[in-house]
């Protein structure tokens, strides 16, 4: 074991261990040359039972069975928005180390931040008042509804919003990335 210590600090100097997020973007600035108040489409599901059940999930309190489904819907959500977000991340940004893909991605993926996206995308404005007192966290909606898009075979749709989530991102916290 003490062979390798003077290696490892060796190694430390070499280009690929250096701790830069993204080499080949060192000095240039991400192609992003989007506002802050940048609007993001939210595609409309194409299957109108899908929609309906999206936009009117946990308005009913007592019903197991709905309940069951919004939970299903969330789930099958969360993880279709976290597979495309991570597919759009990483072709925005190849060279990342992981440390930087990981803090970008677990920004990415909160509720909060789905929730913001949820308000510029006017999905707030699509479900009536009373079922987003009932229903809580419009994250939560937003993941429903990514599932409703991926249920109704709109794939290539959800990865342009998975990219287009991305942009809004950069372009709201302006990174350039010559320092990291």
């Amino acid at each position: 074991m003490f062979r390798f210590q003077p290696t490892l600090k060796n190694l430390s100097s070499t280009r690929f261990l250096y701790p830069i997020g993204f080499r080949s973007h060192e000095s240039k600035p991400l192609s992003s040359t989007s506002s802050p108040k940048q609007k993001i489409t939210l595609p409309e599901i194409k299957n109108k039972e899908h929609r309906d059940s999206v936009l009117s999930l946990g308005t009913r309190k007592g019903d197991h069975q709905y309940n069951k489904s919004y939970r299903f819907y969330r789930l099958y959500g969360d993880r279709a928005y976290n597979y495309y977000t991570t597919i759009a991340l990483n072709l925005k940004i190849p060279d990342a180390n992981r440390t930087v893909f990981l803090n970008i991605y677990n920004h990415l993926i909160t509720r909060k931040f789905l929730g913001e996206v949820a308000k510029v995308c006017e999905l707030d404005k699509m479900i009536s008042k009373e079922n987003i007192a009932v229903a809580g966290c419009l994250g939560e909606r937003m993941e429903a509804y990514c599932s409703g898009m991926l249920l109704s075979g709109m794939n290539e749709e959800m990865k342009k919003f998975a990219s287009d989530v991305v942009e809004y991102y950069f372009a709201m916290n302006n990174k350039d990335y010559d320092d990291k």
